[in-house]
């Protein structure tokens, strides 16, 4: 069995059938490129889908309808490829300052068709005037700076969404001036998806 076919019968069970293809395709590009460079761990083809994929997806619930993205660090392209792939009204920019990453992250959304950019750069250093619907952040760290930083980047009714521990929650939750909610992410004991919505009030 082929690796794509391998993935497109692990992702069966997990998502809606127009989705499963271009993901094996992502995943299978993800599997080729991790033997040389460090992008994301796994054990396993399960491991990739179950713990990186399906995860990453347990926010397309909320991109309903077309919409702007932004994931910052995008690193290996999680949460924002399988979120793009999943959500094809969607379009975004990927952000990663990393060279390798960078160079990754243009391989896949050229061979996905990904209506998505991808900038080299930090978000501290990510310019412009756009404003996203849902800005992204998975296992990425130092979540005040960058809640902070996000606020003047969300467009009216966006939200931040953050793929985090229980801990990372309630770190969040100090943060002023934002509503948090959260939820449990698939088999992860203590793994959370936050949503951080403004306060204007």
């Amino acid at each position: 069995m082929s690796a794509i076919s391998d993935y497109q019968a692990l992702l069966v069970p997990h998502v809606e059938p127009g989705v499963v293809e271009p993901l094996a395709r992502y995943a299978e590009i993800l599997e080729r490129w991790s033997k040389r460079h460090n992008l994301v761990r796994f054990a396993n083809r399960e491991e990739l889908v179950t713990r990186h994929l399906v995860d990453a997806l347990a926010g397309a619930p909320l991109f309903t309808g077309a919409g702007r993205l932004l994931d910052v660090g995008s690193g290996a392209g999680l949460p924002g490829v399988p979120l793009l792939a999943a959500c094809p009204r969607w379009s975004g920019v990927l952000l990663e300052p990393r060279q390798k990453r960078w160079a990754f992250l243009r391989t896949v959304i050229r061979e996905l068709g990904l209506a998505a950019t991808v900038e080299r750069a930090r978000y501290q250093d990510f310019g412009g005037n756009t404003t996203f619907d849902r800005i992204t952040a998975r296992a990425l760290g130092g979540y005040p700076e960058l809640i902070s930083w996000s606020r003047l980047r969300l467009a009216p009714g966006g939200e931040v969404l953050v793929w985090t521990t229980v801990d990372g929650v309630a770190e969040l939750e100090m943060a002023t001036g934002w509503r948090v909610l959260s939820s449990p992410l698939p088999d992860c004991d203590r793994g959370r998806l936050a949503r951080l919505q403004p306060c204007f009030t």
